[in-house]
């Protein structure tokens, strides 16, 4: 069914050249309703005109062709194994072009771009193709195919309930061979999974490691303390696990932090807390804060920023001056305080918008409080981090994955900052990103993320722990999708 396109345009030409040079510059010049009246006046005032493009589309067939339609399949089947999805999909059009309405065939011709549309990523268009093939008498015996389709696209749309409602239909009423029945078990995994981890649960979830005390377990308790410790505890009823945090040679001494770790609080709030066991800390990370007179790694990048400049601000007084000495800016401690607090609860009040349903709301206030944020605190601030942290949980409550992700791993390069690329902080948030990556179908990213996640967690709680258990379970799922879906991530 090639139209004589070509020809077409070469008469058009010549008809163009032709007319008057008023009458072109008012077409030229004509909105497109004025432009087809105006071509549509001088065809009818030129009627040998009109004849010879009536003679120049009989001179073209344009009649369905069966077998045109058969050879145009065949084709396409060949581009499709080829992997040339988008070759494939102009024949599987083609194909349908010339088959007859309500015909199976036609069925045939859209469940075929049906797949091409899968591999391409159009899940959308390629729900509509089913509709269109299950409406045009698609046969049973092929369903099954289809259906498996159908479902693949609901859960890389999001849509867990649907997919899963599809995945009972097939399990309980349809007859698959061997195939077609590991590809449904996968499916069936991969969307129970989803759900549990989808955003009516909270797909960013907020873990906070609790501390027990180890004066209980006689062996433990022998360990000495630092707060830059070698070793991470976990517990699990009675028993305590003590693994290395990094590398410990032989003859070095095995140390186990009692509590206040050295990034997450300054060395007089530490050195306060270690006095009920009665003695001063003299570990390397406490000694290198005193030295340098208690300027510790936390309150530096906790400072706040000139509101002018962004320079950091500095002084240990009531009042501080910007670091900047072209700037000189100062405000009094209190009233930076008293911003923060504001802001502090700003982030609450749309973090209960989020609860209630109003995740729209949330967002706009959160991005509000960010760039509040930015004109006062260091970029480094932990509180930078938790807005970031935030704004992921709303978009994943979206289901927009790609932007969730992108405000995690902000999160992360702060909380990286602060605790370190092995800490439990580091490993929790990690977590969350491989829940994320994993909802948004980011295969490969989301298994090297959760190979980051599982080495730290592993350390902290052990392999036995429900947070390893979960990122073990989710790439069993991510290893096991079908090949399609892997080559699409």
């Amino acid at each position: 069914m090639a139209l004589p396109v070509a020809e077409w345009r070469g008469r058009t030409a010549r008809l163009w050249a032709a007319l008057d040079p008023a009458l072109r510059e008012r077409l030229a010049a004509a909105s497109l309703h004025d432009a087809v009246r105006l071509g549509c006046d001088v065809l009818r005032t030129q009627q040998e005109e009109e004849a010879a493009l009536v003679q120049l589309c009989h001179r073209t067939p344009t009649d369905k062709k069966p077998e045109a339609a058969s050879w145009y399949r065949e084709q396409g089947n060949r581009e499709f194994k080829r992997g040339q999805y988008q070759a494939a999909l102009r024949l599987y059009s083609k194909a349908a072009s010339h088959e007859l309405p309500g015909s199976p065939e036609l069925s045939v011709c859209f469940a075929n771009r049906s797949a091409a549309l899968l591999h391409l990523g159009h899940f959308e268009v390629c729900l509509e193709d089913i509709a269109r093939a299950e409406s045009h008498g698609y046969p049973d015996r092929l369903l099954p195919k289809v259906l498996l389709r159908k479902a693949e696209c609901l859960l890389c749309l999001g849509r867990f309930q649907d997919a899963q409602d599809i995945l009972r239909v097939l399990e309980s009423k349809i007859a698959l061979d061997g195939v077609m029945t590991t590809h449904l078990t996968r499916l069936k995994k991969l969307s129970q999974l989803k759900v549990k981890l989808g955003p009516g649960d909270g797909a960013v979830v907020d873990k906070k490691p609790v501390r027990l005390a180890t004066a209980f377990f006689p062996v433990l308790s022998l360990l000495n303390h630092s707060c830059h410790p070698n070793t991470s505890v976990s517990f699990s009823g009675t028993a305590a696990t003590v693994r290395a945090a990094q590398p410990i040679s032989s003859g070095q001494e095995v140390l186990h932090c009692y509590g206040p770790h050295w990034c997450r609080m300054r060395v007089a709030e530490r050195q306060q807390l270690l006095s009920q066991y009665f003695f001063e800390c003299r570990c390397p990370a406490c000694l290198e804060e005193l030295e340098s007179g208690g300027k510790s790694v936390v309150s530096i990048r906790n400072s706040f920023c000139c509101p002018k400049c962004q320079a950091p601000m500095q002084g240990e007084e009531d009042t501080l001056c910007c670091s900047n000495e072209a700037c000189a800016t100062s405000a009094s401690r209190d009233h930076l305080s008293g911003r923060l607090q504001d802001l502090q609860q700003q982030i609450k009040k749309a973090l209960d918008l989020l609860r209630v349903g109003k995740a729209d709301q949330a967002i706009k206030m959160l991005l509000k409080c960010q760039m509040d944020a930015g004109t006062f605190l260091s970029p480094e601030h932990l509180l930078m981090g938790e807005l970031e942290d935030h704004l992921a949980q709303v978009y994943a409550t979206l289901g927009k994955w790609q932007e969730a992700a992108r405000h995690l791993k902000k999160s992360i390069e702060i909380v990286e900052m602060h605790h370190g690329p092995s800490s439990v902080e580091t490993g929790h948030e990690l977590f969350k990103l491989a829940q994320i990556l994993f909802n948004g179908f980011a295969v490969s990213e989301a298994l090297s993320t959760i190979q980051r996640a599982e080495g730290i967690l592993s350390v902290h709680f052990g392999p036995q722990s429900a947070q390893i258990q979960e990122l073990q379970e989710m790439k069993a799922c991510l290893s096991e999708l079908p090949r399609n879906i892997l080559q699409r991530t």
